[in-house]
């Protein structure tokens, strides 16, 4: 199993979008795919039309230990798309890990006993560096970062970037594997301005999703982008050049 983490320190730059864009066409393209919820806002599992209150376990109690994976797995609509979904329950978690022995390696741990059955896990993460997050970097195999093209979401790029090096002294298999760029808006020189400096400087995965009133239409209709736009929308197109591209350098 291929495990990625989509992962910005900054909040508000489409890692939710992208974990599920990325996610469903991965399963068109016949993949098995794992979803992590794995931010306590849980805006994954309520974007795939799940109340995060109803469900007896979650991320929460994956993190601590207190079931098993295959405990915690729900079905989605998608097709070939399951869910580890979350609460707000998760936000208590930092905590109370911080006494668990190898607690930096657990998210690891439970993926593993379910690795056998998915092509993919696709973590998305709350907007932090905290134990969560570096839970998440110890399991992956790649990190792709969405960014806002805007100054700050550019400088804290850097940080991001030098965490991925820093965790590689542990997780030697972790790679940046890329930036998208998403509400992108081409009319503007500081948009284009700064999807420049971030490909002189940072690996880039020549995606650039618009920003479009469609994606926001699609979360309320709880649906990814493909089955709600038309099919020759630029979002739709953007997520799907993703997948082929994750799963050519997964292959290769």
């Amino acid at each position: 199993m291929n495990i990625i983490s989509i992962a910005n320190n900054k909040g508000g730059v489409g890692k939710t979008t992208s974990a599920l864009n990325l996610a469903a066409q991965l399963g068109r393209m016949k993949k098995n795919v794992l979803l992590v919820d794995l931010d306590p806002q849980a805006s994954l599992t309520i974007y795939l039309k799940f109340d995060p209150a109803k469900f007896l376990r979650n991320a929460y109690h994956l993190i601590t230990r207190k079931c098993s994976a295959k405990e915690v797995i729900v079905q989605t609509d998608l097709k070939n798309v399951d869910l580890i979904p979350s609460s707000i329950d998760l936000s208590a978690a930092e905590i109370e890990i911080t006494s668990l022995i190898n607690r930096e390696h657990i998210l690891k741990e439970k993926l593993d006993e379910v690795a056998k059955y998915y092509d993919y896990a696709i973590i998305d993460n709350m907007p932090s560096l905290g134990i969560l997050t570096i839970n998440s970097f110890m399991a992956s195999v790649y990190v792709i970062v969405p960014v806002e093209p805007s100054f700050l979401s550019y400088k804290g790029l850097e940080i991001i970037s030098n965490t991925i090096s820093d965790i590689k002294k542990y997780n030697p298999r972790i790679n940046f594997l890329g930036t998208i760029i998403t509400m992108y808006d081409p009319r503007t020189q500081h948009a284009r301005m700064i999807v420049d400096k971030i490909q002189e400087n940072f690996p880039f995965l020549n995606i650039l999703i618009k920003r479009s009133i469609k994606f926001a239409n699609a979360a309320i209709a709880g649906v990814p982008i493909n089955e709600f736009a038309e099919d020759n929308f630029s979002g739709s197109n953007g997520y799907q050049k993703l997948a082929e591209e994750v799963d050519r350098v997964v292959n290769s």
